[in-house]
């Protein structure tokens, strides 16, 4: 089973305002025993050999990703290059590099009260995603991700669990097992067949006041 997350931000991605690298990312992730990671940067694939050698250093296999607007909405997409993710702007133009490529597609915190989650896009596009993101951010009592599960449950979709992380402390409380070899084929063909487990637990309420108002502050 290998130990995932595929919701990450790091300093290189110009969008936050983050004091660590990818590459202390990686160390603590490698730390904390994960197998697959992907940094999926705001409108930014961030990925090249020489990271791509460190994570396999660390035992870590590191997929391609992207944190994508596409009409308006966050979505994720793995195995992409940067010139093919300048390229989507639409879901038809998802549909169309599917047909073609190898991607991955999955639905970020798609019910949280932000204009840029998916909402009723979702099902509306649900032929397209491979899986539905169950976010760490949630407490026992507040949970947005309620209605990503019966969505899941509905169409018969893969639940993933990811940090999103905006700081180290947000991994390793929500993530998913894969039962698959480290290989990106045989990684998404697990995550399409279900073939995961998702560990999760609720964060504190201070984490999640914390973080809650550095959002509002934009302070990451």
């Amino acid at each position: 089973m290998l130990k995932t997350d595929l919701h990450l931000h790091a300093g290189e991605d110009i969008h936050h305002k983050l004091k660590y690298s990818s590459k202390k990312l990686i160390d603590y992730a490698a730390s904390k025993g994960f197998n697959v990671l992907s940094l999926t940067f705001h409108e930014h694939v961030y990925f090249n050999k020489k990271i791509e050698s460190y994570a396999k250093k660390k035992g870590i296999l590191l997929i391609p990703g992207v944190e994508r607007y596409i009409e308006d909405k966050e979505v994720l997409i793995y195995n992409v290059t940067k010139k093919e993710y300048k390229n989507l702007n639409t879901f038809d133009d998802l549909r169309k590099l599917k047909k073609r490529k190898n991607i991955l597609i999955i639905a970020p915190h798609p019910f949280f009260l932000r204009s840029n989650c998916l909402g009723k896009k979702l099902e509306e596009n649900i032929d397209l995603f491979d899986g539905i993101e169950y976010s760490h951010f949630y407490l026992s009592w507040f949970n947005r991700n309620k209605k990503a599960v019966k969505i899941a449950i509905k169409y018969n979709k893969t639940l993933i669990g990811t940090s999103d992380a905006h700081n180290l402390h947000q991994m390793n409380s929500t993530f998913s097992l894969v039962n698959s070899n480290p290989t990106i084929k045989s990684f998404f063909n697990a995550v399409r067949n279900n073939k995961t487990q998702l560990i999760t637990k609720p964060i504190s309420l201070s984490r999640f006041l914390w973080r809650s108002i550095k959002v509002v502050l934009d302070l990451e």
